[in-house]
């Protein structure tokens, strides 16, 4: 007679998000912080899972539905836990949830040495999504504003076009979170660009980061990198887009070693894969 598992999972509450940020920064991950654990639970409290082993916290995982697909990030396991199949038990129960929510394809960012994780649960290979980090000189462009929350229904339909799915929740709360970071692009009174940035404490970040047709995204970084002072920005980037990988190696940003694998259940790969997506949000929201 098998003994059952000491192994239980069940939505986060609000008291277990300091804990999922911690494993989050042990991790090295310095951008998933609280706040960020904040807006997936705001956005979905049922999408956000937490692993206890034996009464013990061990493991957390985020599942974010966009419509008709859906991101699978943060899936971390206690280094003290690992090699009991909480990893594959997060995932499963991550990928359940979004099927019960009418997802059809499911999209993550695995590291190489959990690909063989994914892939044994139904996951394949699209393409390696780069992270680059450097400094870009700043520059206050006429071109470019601070966003308002009127410019946001243009925002809204620029990134759904391009991305291929509704994010107006996040994008709503990033403009609130961070507006001296989050910018728009004009050209003859039309929305040409938006880019949303956020800084912590030793860290800033770029994206989303998307333009029209043909429009430059230089200004937008520069406008960026002017409002922080010329503080080094990372940001992420899928392989696929070689545009948006050309100008970052051009403009001389570090390319970070071992990037992830941006992974998916279906045959469709388009999600956040356009050429005009030239910073994804986050590993776990594209």
């Amino acid at each position: 007679m098998s003994m059952p598992t000491p192994l239980t999972i069940h939505p986060m509450s609000p008291i277990d998000l300091p804990f999922a940020a911690d494993c989050a920064a042990a991790e090295g991950w310095l951008g998933a912080n609280l706040e960020i654990f904040e807006d997936f639970y705001t956005h979905d409290p049922a999408g956000c899972l937490l692993a206890i082993w034996d009464g013990n916290p061990a493991g957390i995982c985020v599942a974010t539905h966009y419509d008709t697909c859906g991101f699978i990030g943060e899936l971390i396991v206690q280094p003290n836990f690992r090699q009991r199949g909480i990893g594959a038990a997060l995932l499963n129960r991550a990928v359940q949830y979004l099927c019960q929510k009418g997802v059809q394809s499911i999209y993550l960012d695995g590291v190489p040495k959990a690909a063989p994780l994914y892939e044994r649960n139904g996951f394949h290979k699209i393409c390696l999504s780069l992270r680059f980090q450097g400094s870009l000189q700043g520059k206050a462009r006429s071109d470019v504003f601070k966003m308002r929350e009127s410019d946001l229904p243009a925002v809204f339909e620029l990134d759904r076009q391009a991305f291929g799915a509704d994010r107006s929740f996040f994008l709503t709360r990033r403009l609130k979170q961070h507006p001296r970071l989050c910018l728009v692009m004009m050209q003859r009174g039309e929305l040409t660009g938006y880019l949303m940035g956020r800084q912590g404490d030793g860290w800033a970040s770029a994206g989303p980061l998307i333009t029209t047709n043909g429009a430059d995204p230089i200004p937008l970084l520069e406008r960026l990198a002017f409002e922080l002072d010329n503080q080094p920005i990372s940001l992420g980037v899928l392989a696929c887009n070689q545009p948006a990988v050309s100008l970052y190696r051009g403009l001389g940003l570090e390319e970070r070693p071992d990037p992830p694998w941006r992974m998916s259940t279906s045959p469709a790969e388009d999600l956040g894969a356009s050429v005009n997506c030239w910073a994804i949000g986050s590993a776990a929201k594209g």
